[in-house]
């Protein structure tokens, strides 16, 4: 039962005191020709209205018996009223009603309480012309059945693109990834608060900095609401296509990976390819980005394929890199994890694969971990500690892999970034995360005992796989044999031959090149200010 319903059934002798049958947004527009309409209440029920019911009807003024609220602008009070023509009218008491008799007069009650009492006040002033918004919006759903709420969230959007644009408002897509927001966060911070900062998330319990605001991605009317009074969108993903641009608004997409990617995606992934659908939404999304924050031109040139990007290419790097650079991460990832001090760490980030997907969402371990810790052990001396952190779209059941004291499941840690720049080695098979531990000389490995079938199957590489500048293996002894022949200067001079061929230079401050970028050029800042 929702609130509605619920709330119906416990006014239930209210309700057949004042016939409910009666109580219907048709009716009601019949009876206010003529009169003028008051609402009373200006708390969560008169949100709603403005919400969900902005148009229905034209409001002459807000009455309230809370004296606290009185004389004062209702946006004060009701923030969803902030953009609305009734932001700046006063509360009134209703008192001032008493000079009318009440024939003229309609009351629109959008408290969900205290009726008896409410009704009571409303006879005593003589006023006979009054409708309850709970009652409206429940005759209206029972009249419209299931397609009820679909068609008032519709009106809602509606609302919603005729709303005025915050000029300083940023919404950011952080979701399962975010890096990047993450980071031009807090550079833009560092001017201070001149920003409304709106995170779009998955989980409002996530670390934020003050003063950014969470929304929930599913709450569907807050996520419009902000996305259609938004002056910037900062996505790292499609902006769903019920989602409208407006004039004046600007989007910027900065993808989820870093400066370069090994795997094809979007329009040029195998599986994209057999939904013409899919497709199409992509290149309409595509055709309104109007930037993209790229690290190399390889980046740029994969972007204007995979989503048919058409707009201007910006060249800051890979904010989400930039924790790489932070030496104080080690130490919070330690104590996240209950690692001591002095020990070292191996992060094993396998990507997905589409057959995990349709399985149950369960990855495939292959690798001898015990064995993988004694080689490391055996390689570079110390205690060593294995993490593993599987594709976010995967979940990874506990058991015997983490029942090993020196195991880690690091699946719900919220920055890989993070656990990247906090290990000693790094192992993948083809994630680009690959990529990041690169950029700071990280040894890193990739380990892929399904190669072929992953080449010929799932998504297809952008760049040849036995041209990456990491040791590769297929199974667990050709992996035993890359630790243990492993040199660094060789290593080093192969990864910086490989950067410095597609032309990425990761320094630690693509964020304040994004944060600069936007403050001059979307908003017009003087950096001096």
């Amino acid at each position: 039962m929702d609130m509605i319903a619920r709330a119906i059934e416990e006014n239930r002798h209210i309700c057949n005191e004042i016939n409910l049958q009666k109580q219907t947004w048709e009716i009601l527009k019949e009876d206010a020709k003529g009169k003028k309409i008051y609402a009373l209440g200006s708390g969560n029920g008169m949100g709603y209205l403005l919400r969900n019911c902005y148009g229905e009807i034209k409001l002459e003024g807000v009455l309230d018996n809370n004296v606290k609220k009185q004389n004062k602008k209702l946006a004060e009070i009701c923030p969803d009223a902030e953009r609305t023509e009734y932001a700046g009218i006063y509360i009134q008491s209703p008192d001032t009603l008493r000079r009318n008799q009440g024939q003229d007069v309609i009351i629109l009650v959008t408290v969900i309480n205290s009726y008896t009492s409410l009704i009571a006040q409303l006879k005593e002033m003589k006023i006979t012309h009054y409708y309850f918004l709970l009652m409206l919006e429940y005759n209206r759903r029972k009249q419209l059945g299931d397609k009820v709420q679909e068609d008032v969230l519709l009106e809602y959007m509606e609302w919603c693109w005729k709303q005025k644009i915050d000029p300083k408002k940023i919404v950011m897509l952080i979701g399962i990834y975010g890096g990047h927001a993450i980071e031009i966060t807090k550079a833009l911070l560092k001017w201070g608060k001149e920003f409304d900062i709106v995170w779009i998330v998955e989980d409002l319990n996530i670390e934020k900095p003050e003063g950014v605001r969470l929304i929930l991605h599913r709450n569907q009317r807050e996520f419009t609401y902000e996305m259609a009074t938004a002056r910037l969108w900062i996505f790292d993903d499609i902006v769903p296509q019920d989602i409208k641009k407006k004039q004046g608004q600007t989007y910027i997409q900065v993808k989820h990976w870093s400066s370069i990617t090994l795997k094809k995606f979007f329009l040029d992934d195998y599986d994209v390819q057999k939904s013409e659908k899919l497709q199409e939404i992509i290149k309409s999304d595509g055709a309104r980005m109007d930037y993209l924050f790229s690290g190399s031109a390889f980046d740029e040139e994969a972007c204007r394929s995979g989503f048919r990007f058409q707009g201007e290419a910006v060249r800051v790097g890979s904010p989400r890199s930039d924790i790489l650079f932070d030496d104080s991460v080690k130490e919070k990832v330690y104590k996240y994890f209950k690692i001591e001090k002095k020990a070292k760490l191996c992060l094993y980030v396998p990507t997905y694969r589409n057959q995990q997907l349709k399985n149950d969402y369960k990855p495939f371990v292959p690798l001898n971990i015990e064995k993988l810790l004694d080689v490391l052990k055996q390689k570079w001396n110390g205690n060593w500690y294995f993490m593993m952190r599987v594709h976010p779209g995967l979940c990874l059941e506990t058991g015997a892999l983490f029942e090993h004291a020196n195991v880690r499941d690091a699946g719900d840690y919220f920055n890989s970034e993070e656990l990247v720049a906090a290990s000693d080695v790094l192992i993948t098979d083809y994630s680009s995360i690959m990529f990041e531990g690169a950029y700071i000389n990280k040894p890193t490995f990739l380990y892929a005992p399904d190669r072929n079938m992953y080449v010929e199957k799932e998504r297809g590489f952008l760049i040849k796989y036995d041209e990456l500048p990491f040791p590769i293996s297929e199974c667990d002894d050709e992996l035993e044999k890359c630790i243990l022949n492993f040199k660094k200067e060789k290593y080093d001079r192969a990864v910086n031959i490989f950067l410095k061929q597609y032309g990425i230079h990761e320094d630690g401050r693509a964020g304040i090149r994004a944060a600069e970028f936007i403050r001059k050029k979307i908003f017009k800042m003087d950096e001096k200010q």
